[in-house]
This record gives C-alpha cells, structure tokens and sequence, in this order.
C-alpha cells in the first residue's frame, strides 16, 4: 500500500523548486518602495524650490522698496549764524523730496533720525524739539508722510537754537556731516564746512 503523506510530498516537491511567484512578489514591493521613496524626494525638492522661490521673491520686493524709498535735497543747506568772525550757527535748514516717485516716506522725528556729526561731537536727533519736517508748497497734503510731489522743509532745531540742540556750538570753518535716516530706503548724506566769518544767512555750498 503507498504510503499517502509519501505520495503527497512527491506532488508538492515541484513547486518548492518553482520559485518565480514569490520572485515577482518581491519585484512588486522593491518597485512600491522605489515609487514611495520617489514620492518622498520629489515632495522634499518641489517644497524647497518653492521655499526658495519665495524667499528670492520677498528679496526682491524689499530691494524694490528700498530703492523707491530714497530721498533727495532739493536746493541749498541754509545756515542762519550769529554774523562775525566769532558768530555760531543757530539753525540750519534745507528742504527734501521723494526720489524718483517712490513709496511714502514717514518724516515723523523718531521714525526718521538726523545724526549729526563734527570733529568733536555726535548727536542723533530724534524729536520734534531737535528738528521738524514740513510740508512745505501747494502739492502736498497736511500728514508727516513725504510722498510724491511733496517738498518737506528740515528745521534743526526748530527753534532754540542749535547750542543749545547740540551741545557744543557750530562755529567757523568747521567740517560738519548730516546724515537723514528714513525708515525704509537709503540715507541722505551732507556735508559742508562753515565759512571763516559769518553773516546772518549762510548758503553752505
């Protein structure tokens, strides 16, 4: 009598040798898992081009408003003194408009700061009690934004005299330096030298 379990593996023996389903098996998940990882890769390099995308874009809207946001002199640096050889400055004013139609400019005293610079001091003028920015002409509206069209008119101090604003009185033939600072955009840089004497009205070229 043959012996059933014996009979049983002689049939089943084949297949152990016919391996080619659990090859193709192995050849799916090798392929899912390549796709997966794929997947994961294209994800990542898309989320970074655009990450860099925007922040090129960003870069390129604050160097534009920068450069919108630039002021510029209009006319002379005035210097009212005390006339002779001896004299002091006690007020000095000069008027300022937006280059090249830029953004609005805030000429709040704080939000834009004068600094002032000789051979033997350095002060920031920051309030209104150190300097003023005024619309000045019939293009302008009545708000301490300078925009467009405007002229703003520079009083430091606006009264007091400059002494007294300083510290230390501005006389003849001295190298001074005026840098107006903006919130946004670049600074406005001046510097002159007084003459040897003086006389009420100075026109410092």
């Amino acid at each position: 009598m043959t012996n059933p379990v014996y009979q049983f593996l002689k049939r089943v023996r084949p297949l152990w040798r016919d391996q080619q389903g659990i090859t193709g098996l192995e050849t799916a998940i090798v392929l899912i898992a390549f796709v997966v990882v794929s997947s994961v890769f294209a994800f990542a390099a898309l989320s970074t081009g655009l990450f860099t995308t925007d922040r090129a874009k960003e870069t390129i809207h604050a160097g534009l408003k920068q450069a919108r946001s630039t002021i510029e002199m209009r006319g002379s640096l005035l210097a009212e003194a005390t006339a002779g050889t001896t004299g002091t400055v006690t007020q000095l004013k000069f008027q300022v408009a937006n280059a090249a139609a830029g953004e609005a400019i805030d000429m709040t005293p704080g939000r834009t700061i004068i600094k002032y610079t000789d051979s033997v001091q350095t002060d920031n003028l920051s309030t209104s009690a150190q300097f003023t920015a005024t619309q000045i002409g019939t293009n302008g509206d009545e708000d301490s934004l300078l925009e467009s069209g405007e002229v703003f008119e520079i009083l430091i101090p606006p009264s007091g005299g400059l002494t007294t604003t300083l510290g230390t009185a501005l006389g003849t033939s001295t190298q001074f330096s005026l840098e107006v600072i903006p919130p946004t955009g670049a600074t406005l840089y001046l510097q002159r030298t007084t003459p040897v004497a003086f006389s009420i009205l100075e026109n410092l070229q």
